[in-house]
């Protein structure tokens, strides 16, 4: 497989999440928590010192997420409260895990293939196909639906991400 080919596989992982959470983007902020934790919360309504600093030192609702704090902030600066803005964040974090997971299942396809078959291991053909299979189930699962067009649930697709980025480190 050429090194195009391959590359296509990743491209057409995070393209597929993407579209699949698309209509997404069209959603308000959501009554149950969106307007406690963004649109009434003085908090995340910019990057300023006071901003920073009740994001670093408080809790709302019981939680303590500085880093989805500081990415409502960064939302806030450069869209004041468009909804779609916040929408779009939570959808390229989720199109970029899905992308991040195609890449850990290659590496734990190619391990376990040139463990099994030395000779074989030069193939990426069938393990690049399972990576992507793998990778666009986690996609699209229904699942990621509250996580991804929710906003409050930042946090869930922003951990993931940086969790997902420390097992590829890792391996």
């Amino acid at each position: 497989m050429s090194i195009a080919r391959r590359a296509l596989l990743p491209i057409l992982v995070f393209a597929v999440a993407f579209l699949t959470f698309w209509p997404g983007l069209t959603g308000e902020f959501v009554n149950w928590d969106d307007h406690d934790n963004i649109v009434n919360n003085p908090g995340v309504h910019g990057l300023g010192r006071a901003q920073l600093e009740w994001m670093w030192t408080s809790a709302v609702l019981g939680h303590y997420i500085p880093l989805t704090w500081m990415s409502f902030g960064l939302n806030f600066a450069l869209g004041g409260l468009n909804p779609r803005g916040y929408h779009l964040v939570n959808l390229l974090l989720h199109a970029a895990n899905a992308t991040l997971f195609f890449w850990i299942a290659r590496r734990l396809l190619r391990a376990a293939r040139s463990s099994d078959t030395p000779d074989e291991a030069a193939s990426p053909g069938p393990v690049d196909f399972g990576a992507a299979f793998a990778a666009l189930l986690f996609a699209v699962h229904p699942l990621r639906v509250e996580s991804v067009v929710w906003i409050t649930e930042r946090k869930d697709v922003l951990s993931a991400f940086f969790f997902l980025l420390s097992i590829l480190a890792y391996l």
